[in-house]
């Protein structure tokens, strides 16, 4: 009944065309056109269009044109493009001068700095007659150049090649991969070999580099020395084992006896022990009783049988047979004091 009641009501009488964009609409007259993303006026919205409807056609899913303009979105965009050479691919535009990018589409750190009313972003230098992107969008290129974070990058074209989330590289150099850039880092490249999807190594070292969501410190290339790359090993991706050592998050642990490392099951995947202790992300948990560790389900908490653990640290006040989940599969625990939000007590 919803769904009648929706279709009844609906502004539109068709789509202009569906195979192309699900954003274009006829109006309910047939006199108008209308922007609508995916055609869910109800939640996100109509607008009209100052379009001829007997020119309009979409290109792409969010770009169109009539005899007269061009449109992104609800926009008209005349003003920043070449309106005669103007064509599109999926995501991007292009006219007979640049390579046009959607603001909206751009990281919003990014989007943040720019300080414009313009909807498109040029990537200066890019050549739009050969200019590809690649499918997760990130990296492009054209006839001459790799483009990456929105620019053109300094790298040896023919050579270079993204190696995996952290590292590229090419004959002359390797690169740390930050959100935004590459940057030149101390890499061997002649003798770089790529371990894993976040491990690298060359003749002297392996390398882990602690890239964050913002791109990350670029000091953060952690390298640690091998006797040998032949007997390494890798738990949930982000644990190296190698000779008689253990890495996790760029830290080498220490205490870790590799011959009985193991990860505890859990989303996180921040917990792990060996015969002699518990760790958490990468740290010893002091005093911990080896013997009745175990996680709760929710796995921010832990427990032995004297103490109960926040993320790896110990609780204080918490009793420990009484504390649990309010109820299955809930994130909310408590025990016969208190309920609890993350270490905090919490009266709500």
């Amino acid at each position: 009944m919803a769904s009648f009641i929706g279709q009844a009501c609906s502004p539109f009488s068709g789509a202009v065309n569906k195979e192309i964009s699900n954003n274009y609409y006829y109006g309910k007259s047939g006199k108008e056109i209308r922007y609508s993303p995916m055609g869910n006026w109800f939640e996100l919205g109509n607008q009209t269009l100052d379009a001829d409807v007997k020119s309009f056609m979409p290109l792409s899913s969010d770009f169109a044109k009539d005899k007269d303009h061009i449109f992104f979105c609800q926009y008209i965009i005349d003003d920043e493009v070449d309106i005669h050479s103007f064509r599109t691919s999926n995501r991007l535009g292009f006219d007979k001068d640049h390579v046009y990018i959607p603001i909206e589409n751009m990281a919003y750190s990014i989007q943040s700095t720019l300080k414009t009313d313009k909807k498109l972003f040029v990537l200066e230098g890019a050549d739009p007659e050969t200019y590809k992107e690649s499918e997760d969008w990130e990296w492009g290129t054209d006839a001459e150049n790799w483009f990456y974070g929105y620019k053109m990058i300094d790298v040896h074209y023919e050579t270079f090649t993204p190696i995996n989330d952290y590292f590229c590289k090419d004959n002359h150099r390797v690169y740390k991969r930050s959100s935004f850039d590459i940057i030149p880092c101390e890499i061997d490249p002649l003798t770089f070999k790529m371990l894993n999807e976040r491990y690298v190594a060359d003749a002297h070292f392996i390398y882990d580099y602690l890239r964050t969501n913002d791109g990350g410190d670029p000091s953060q290339l952690k390298k640690f020395s091998y006797e040998s790359l032949d007997n390494i090993a890798f738990l949930h991706k982000d644990y190296l084992l190698f000779d008689n050592s253990v890495i996790y998050e760029g830290v080498l642990m220490e205490d870790a006896n590799r011959t009985h490392f193991m990860v505890l099951e859990s989303a996180t995947k921040a917990y792990a022990k060996d015969d002699q202790n518990v760790y958490y992300d990468g740290k010893k948990i002091a005093g911990v009783d080896l013997a009745t560790f175990a996680l709760y389900d929710y796995d921010q908490y832990a427990r032995d049988k004297n103490h109960v653990y926040h993320w790896g640290v110990k609780m204080e006040g918490v009793d420990l047979e009484t504390f649990g989940a309010i109820e299955k599969d809930s994130w909310v625990y408590k025990d016969k004091n208190h309920t609890y939000a993350g270490a905090e007590i919490s009266e709500n």
